[in-house]
């Protein structure tokens, strides 16, 4: 760098570029013309400027032991560290604010300070709007998601509720009358749920809700919805499912929980009843028949599957 004024110092100038080349620890010189804004701003006795900006600005006062910092161990050819953009109380109104920038260029190293124009300051506000308006957003639709998630799941088995439940089979039979396929539906009861509660407590009911919401999680295929239907009560909906697989499903989730280690409380077992869609039928009469083979098979001696 040599200190004859050149067209880019002039550029910079008009810019409000204000250029301070660093000549010693803490230590400037003023570098090519300096903007008038930086004049008005750190005045000097004689030269009309000050080459110690930090002595009337407190924002530059931390910057600068920043910069130090930097230009002490920066050993890159070229490298830079930028401040964050203030504004100084000397300023006229109108929004104006000052960036400054240590920038090491090899054998150089160069503190810049930066007026930013009104229309900048303009453009960081609608981007700052813009960002919160994203923010609000995004939190709008945690908010959304996180009432979604509550209204359609059960918060003790993390299962879907009756509601969703509901939702989905309608959606189902939708589908089977529209392209045909099959469809079936299982209806599982804890079998002596009350004695558990009665026996061990509440708490240890809900242990055994929970445990058994996740081994059905774990097990189903991930075409099929597991809800947690009511009270010790749940469903299983198995899309594209025949009569003789649910049955087959039905029997290992049945085997599945009567194997299951459920820690201090003796062995659970269920009851499930099985029902298939007939093209055309109502679902009330779909639950209800699977709802009716549930009942056989607590009647039958419980811990089995049924049919409908």
């Amino acid at each position: 760098m040599d200190k004859d004024p050149t067209l880019a110092l002039f550029v910079l100038s008009a810019l409000d570029i204000a250029v301070l080349r660093r000549i010693g620890e803490r230590r400037y010189e003023m570098y090519g013309t300096v903007p008038g804004f930086y004049a008005r701003l750190f005045p000097g006795k004689d030269a009309g400027y000050c080459v110690t900006p930090w002595d009337y600005s407190e924002m530059l006062a931390f910057f600068l032991d920043d910069a130090e910092s930097f230009f002490s161990r920066s050993t890159q050819n070229t490298s830079s560290l930028s401040s964050g953009i203030w504004q100084e109380e000397g300023l006229q109104a109108g929004g104006m604010a000052l960036l400054a920038t240590a920038m090491n260029l090899g054998k150089n190293q160069v503190l810049i300070v930066r007026l930013l124009s009104e229309d900048f300051i303009d453009r960081r506000r609608i981007l700052q709007k813009a960002r919160e308006q994203l923010l609000e957003r995004r939190m709008l639709h945690n908010d959304l998601e996180a009432n979604r998630h509550r209204t359609h799941f059960d918060a003790l088995s993390m299962l879907y509720n009756r509601v969703a439940f509901m939702e989905a089979l309608q959606d189902e039979a939708n589908r089977i009358t529209r392209d045909g396929g099959d469809l079936s539906l299982l209806l599982m009861d804890i079998d002596d749920f009350k004695g558990i509660n009665d026996v061990y407590g509440q708490l240890a009911g809900d242990t055994v809700l929970a445990a058994l919401g996740r081994f059905l999680s774990k097990l189903l295929r991930r075409e099929d919805m597991a809800a947690r239907y009511g009270g010790e009560e749940f469903a299983v909906l198995a899309p594209f499912t025949t009569q003789q697989q649910a049955l087959c499903m039905a029997e290992k989730l049945r085997s599945g929980i009567a194997g299951y280690n459920f820690g201090s409380l003796p062995p659970v077992t269920v009851s499930i009843g099985c029902a298939s869609y007939k093209s055309g039928e109502l679902l009330d009469s779909l639950i209800q028949r699977a709802d009716l083979a549930l009942y056989d098979a607590k009647k039958n001696g419980k811990n089995r599957v049924q049919y409908r």
